[in-house]
């Protein structure tokens, strides 16, 4: 029989502070009728009642990196406060195992497996069409390369006349001065760009009284990006891999399984971040492998407003193979089917000193990299906002207050291993870890 979850586990998956409260209100018997687990398909289901006449219908899968939940509730969030509800009673083993299925569920797990097949027989006859007519796939790509080339090369002139004109103006990095750059980035189908320069707009607003020298990096960085574009034939095969992921050229999932490096091992779950993109719900997980000391970053979307399906519970271990995209800094993975291993109390961690000298390194590699994922051992956090460590260094603390203050309260002034994003503006603590056990922040 597999693992049930922790309430630590099920908490880390709700998409805000309010989801999780709300959730942990619905984690106990009362408001819950008909639930069940099927262990071999890992399914969880159940009704709960709400203000209406009818129970809300909640069906949700724990496979092993293939989370996914279903709700007849009106709520936009995934998971939303049921869902949660429901994994937090099975975690307390108040829901029966049952070896039959309800209808609904059987449907909608039969539904899920449809549309897998369907998706992987579209990539499927999209390779074989690519195959069958490689020339005119190359002809598209150099379409778009020659797009994308006069779209940086305008980006380029436009990053001089702001450096040349002086950024002291305030309408210089409005939405409104900003946006159409972006735009024609986004015709120019270089839509990483696009991103990073809407992104300049946060820099200002953001940054304090330091906002020119935060501006100025990522003109730096971006002017960076145009060159290595107009020089791409130039560079090492990995580098020109990095150079398109930057601009915004997606790689094919079936691609990188085919070509790029496994690594297989015991996955340590050390957290996980969402990020509101483009019309889109960006998130990242963070693992590392017990055996390799490998760090690995799978990345999901999901519609604006919702959570990806993708959801690893932070403090879970995966006995799985990563698949690495080929980059000079190779980081980003997909997480081939795996299983849940031992859950691992707590990862070892470092200093602050080796956390900026593994940024620092990961820069050197990819000048274009915005953090580096590292855990801090005996880290005691202060109400001015720093992160001291066991020789003393302090860096800034680059989070919200109520992350601030939940990770003060679970530290209480006490050393704590926390996870988090090195970056150079300070630490962005994720993950910190109470007698063993992951708190998301």
């Amino acid at each position: 029989m597999a693992e049930r979850w922790t309430a630590a586990q099920v908490n880390s998956l709700a998409p805000d502070a309010p989801s999780q409260k709300a959730g942990a209100k619905l984690g106990v018997p009362g408001p819950w009728s008909d639930t069940g687990y099927q262990d071999s398909g890992r399914l969880l289901w159940g009704d709960c009642k709400g203000s209406g006449s009818k129970p809300y219908q909640v069906t949700v899968s724990v496979a092993d990196s293939d989370t996914a939940y279903a709700c007849t509730c009106p709520s936009r969030k995934f998971p939303c406060k049921h869902a949660l509800g429901l994994l937090l009673l099975w975690a307390a083993g108040s829901i029966a195992d049952s070896e039959t299925l309800p209808e609904r569920v059987q449907a909608w797990a039969d539904s899920r497996r449809d549309r897998a097949e369907k998706s992987a027989a579209r990539s499927a006859a999209k390779a074989e069409k690519a195959a069958a007519d490689p020339e005119g796939a190359a002809k598209r790509a150099a379409q778009r390369a020659e797009r994308i080339g006069n779209g940086l090369a305008d980006l380029d002139r436009w990053l001089t006349d702001q450096v040349a004109a002086g950024i002291s103006d305030s309408a210089t990095l409005s939405y409104s001065a900003v946006d159409p750059v972006a735009k024609r980035l986004v015709d120019a189908q270089a839509p990483g760009v696009a991103n990073r320069v809407r992104s300049l707009t946060s820099a200002r607003s953001s940054s304090g009284d330091s906002w020119p020298d935060a501006v100025l990096t990522e003109f730096a960085r971006l002017h960076l990006l145009c060159e290595a574009w107009s020089r791409l034939a130039d560079l090492p095969p990995a580098m020109q891999d990095t150079v398109r992921r930057r601009v915004g050229i997606s790689v094919d999932a079936d691609a990188v399984r085919r070509s790029g490096e496994r690594v297989a091992d015991r996955w340590h779950v050390l957290g996980t971040r969402d990020r509101a993109a483009e019309k889109l719900t960006e998130r990242r997980i963070w693992l590392r492998g017990a055996q390799s000391g490998r760090l690995a970053m799978l990345l999901a979307f999901g519609a604006m407003q919702q959570a990806p399906t993708l959801a690893l519970p932070v403090g879970a271990v995966y006995r799985a193979e990563m698949v690495f995209h080929s980059e000079a800094l190779p980081l980003r993975a997909q997480m081939e089917s795996g299983e849940v291993d031992v859950v691992i109390a707590e990862p070892e961690g470092g200093t602050l000193q080796e956390a900026a000298d593994g940024f620092a390194a990961a820069l050197a590699v990819d000048p274009w990299q915005e953090g580096w994922p590292a855990v801090v051992a005996s880290a005691v956090p202060d109400r001015d906002g720093e992160l001291r460590d066991a020789e003393g260094c302090r860096v800034p603390l680059i989070c919200d207050e109520p992350a601030l203050w939940r990770l003060l309260a679970v530290s209480g002034g006490h050393p704590v291993t926390v996870f988090g994003d090195y970056t150079d503006a300070g630490f962005e603590p994720l993950t910190v870890w109470s007698e063993g056990a992951a708190v998301a922040l």
